[in-house]
């Protein structure tokens, strides 16, 4: 994988990324979780928003159903929820957002358009980050929109965890990186103005939902250009990961030095990149996740064992167990792992500004 930040635009982004065939899930229990919390007031918002003679509301892909559900429950829209139609399931391929994305093009959603008709409203949740092409990706969403239809694009920011300097982040299936103003810029680029925009607070990052509506303005145009202010945030992203990595590496080598164990709580994405991008291969005795479909497996680009929470609590060589965990679940993870705690073993969480600090937060521990 390689990312690297657009010198026109400023949006960070793989510069090289994995084929949709290569990502497609070959199970059919892999599905990613997104925040709902704020969806009653985006919701409200979009309420005021909408003209009173809308009627006919469309979602994009698996996320979008709670907010219409929500704006149902208001006003009598009639809901549309087919777009991921064509990507099947086979023997071998289990298709999901990775495949949703390659039908968001011009070419598709134009005869989708005829097919079964506009919106007042397309909401497009956590999609666009995984656009190999996210300008062609908003101009095919204009196909399916009333002449003054709205547009809600919700993203993950990318600001924290860069600031952060968190490389747990980067994922091969998230393409696109983006922050406020660069997704403000695409939209402009791709030729609409911002109607509304919210941040949604969040610990790891926040939610970041624009509310769009087609200006009609030819792409390219002058108008359509917002001055781009370029930082070097992403420059000290860069330059600071090969010290955060070996600062990893030596904090786990002076552990396993007095012959104790790390562990890692968590198989997800995250802490799959932890892993392989620090090179914490040989250090990480196992990772410890009660999902049943994952027991048994492996890391992937590892040989460490994903083993249960009981297998990890009876090894008593294990001393350290780093989370890979969504931070609002840590508490609920200490009283699983009470046994660990105490025996004396120490729990670090793998994100920077997490409330129980990092391992190399603690270094001086070892």
């Amino acid at each position: 994988m390689s990312i690297s930040v657009c010198s026109a635009c400023n949006l960070v982004q793989l510069s090289k990324f994995p084929p949709v065939g290569f990502v497609r899930p070959r199970v059919p229990w892999i599905q990613y979780n997104e925040p709902t919390v704020h969806l009653a007031h985006v919701s409200q918002r979009l309420l005021k928003l909408l003209s009173n003679n809308a009627t006919k509301i469309m979602g994009i892909g698996p996320f979008d159903s709670l907010l219409l559900e929500k704006l149902v429950h208001y006003a009598e829209f009639r809901v549309i929820l087919d777009i991921a139609k064509p990507t099947q399931s086979s023997a071998e391929y289990f298709p999901y957002l990775e495949s949703i994305q390659e039908l968001l093009r011009p070419e598709s959603l134009s005869k989708m358009a005829i097919k079964q008709g506009t919106a007042d409203l397309v909401s497009c949740r956590y999609l666009l980050e995984h656009s190999h092409a996210p300008i062609a990706t908003l101009q095919a969403l204009h196909y399916l929109l009333k002449p003054d239809g709205l547009l809600l694009i919700e993203v993950p920011d990318s600001s924290k965890f860069i600031g952060a300097f968190d490389y747990s982040f980067i994922w091969e299936e998230h393409i696109c990186y983006f922050t406020e103003s660069t997704l403000y810029d695409c939209a402009r680029r791709a030729g609409y103005q911002v109607i509304d925009f919210q941040r949604h607070k969040g610990v790891l990052e926040d939610a970041l939902v624009f509310v769009l509506q087609a200006t009609g303005l030819p792409i390219g145009n002058n108008e359509t250009q917002r001055k781009i202010i370029h930082t070097d945030q992403f420059e000290h992203y860069i330059h600071k990961f090969v010290s955060v990595r070996a600062q990893y590496q030596l904090a786990i080598e002076n552990i396993q030095g007095q012959f104790e164990k790390v562990a890692l709580f968590g198989a997800g994405h995250q802490s799959i990149m932890f892993i392989n991008a620090l090179e914490l291969q040989a250090h990480i005795s196992c990772v410890i996740d009660d999902c049943l479909n994952k027991e048994g497996l492996f890391i992937p680009g590892t040989s460490i064992p994903i083993v249960s929470s009981e297998r990890f609590l009876a090894d008593q060589s294990i001393s350290v167990c780093l989370l890979g965990i969504n931070p609002a679940l840590e508490n609920k993870i200490r009283i699983k792992c009470a046994a660990f705690l105490d025996r004396g073993g120490k729990i670090y969480s793998i994100f920077p500004g997490s409330s129980l600090g990092t391992l190399i937060d603690h270094q001086t521990d070892y």
